[in-house]
């Protein structure tokens, strides 16, 4: 008996839980709502809290309006040189439009990014094909790209808050061309230094031998001046004993005239036995003037 009371009880608390559950619905800070009735968009930007809505005929979809995240996986592209290089972004957006958002992507998340990342690769392809490598690495342009971006993805109800890249990494071929680069530029850079180097040495070779130069042409120069004063001053001596006893420094000249003359035991001497030039080898005295 108690049972059969308990019964309808039981089911009258579970349906107005149901109703309660399918009328109430709760937006939290940081979402906004978008109600259908029956599919039809009738409220497209329901605020944060507590609201009702009509049951069974009405659905509360609800949407983060904050900045969401999503990275672009790596993506091989070719530059303006056709040079390969593999691109890492990552972007910034949210919900701009909740009506234009749902009715697009049906509300989902995962829909909108794949419409993102799409949009973003075939940027990406125009983008790098109009640029050189140089100029990508600038990142001056990445506002227009950012535009470009933009204009695609409004079709979604998004907008791209930001885009950066975060990774340009080369391909093979791109290291080889660089490295080679780099090689040849660090060849042409030694052979610079090299020949500065020897510029150098060789201007210094010529001062030192200018120096050389200089200081034999001084040491001569003092040499000749001394050696004639030198010999002005044996003429002077010579003068000086000649006049203070003439027949010793005749004497003396013949022997220094027998000295040179046999001093090299080949040397032939032709003369006649009245010459005067033996005359002190014969034990005589100076020949007369």
């Amino acid at each position: 008996m108690k049972a059969r009371v308990l019964w309808p009880f039981a089911a009258a608390v579970a349906f107005v839980v149901v109703l309660l559950n399918a009328t109430l619905y709760e937006v939290d800070a940081g979402q906004y709502a978008v109600v259908t009735t029956f599919g039809r968009i009738v409220q497209s930007r329901v605020a944060p809290g507590l609201h009702a809505k009509i049951p069974f005929a009405q659905d509360a979809h609800i949407f983060n309006a904050r900045l969401l995240n999503l990275r672009v996986e790596p993506q091989a592209l070719l530059t303006k040189g056709r040079k390969q290089v593999l691109v890492d972004a990552f972007v910034e957006y949210r919900i701009a439009s909740f009506r234009r958002y749902l009715t697009s992507t049906g509300g989902s998340r995962h829909k909108a990014e794949e419409r993102i990342r799409e949009a973003a690769v075939t940027e990406f392809r125009q983008f790098f094909g109009q640029r050189t490598l140089a100029q990508i690495l600038t990142g001056k342009d990445l506002a227009s790209l950012t535009e470009q971006l933009n204009a695609q993805v409004a079709r979604y109800g998004l907008v791209i808050a930001d885009l950066r890249i975060q990774r340009i990494g080369l391909g093979d071929r791109v290291v080889g061309a660089i490295d080679k680069r780099m090689a040849s530029d660090q060849l042409i850079r030694a052979a610079r230094i090299e020949a500065r180097a020897m510029a150098k040495a060789q201007m210094a070779r010529g001062q030192a031998d200018r120096k050389r130069a200089k200081i034999l042409a001084e040491a001569y120069e003092k040499a000749g001046i001394i050696h004639g004063r030198a010999q002005a001053r044996a003429a002077a001596i010579y003068a000086k004993a000649y006049d203070h006893n003439p027949r010793f420094f005749l004497f003396y000249k013949s022997l220094r005239a027998y000295v040179q003359s046999f001093a090299n035991r080949r040397t032939t001497l032709v003369i006649g036995p009245d010459s005067g030039f033996l005359r002190f080898l014969k034990n005589q005295g100076p020949y007369e003037k």
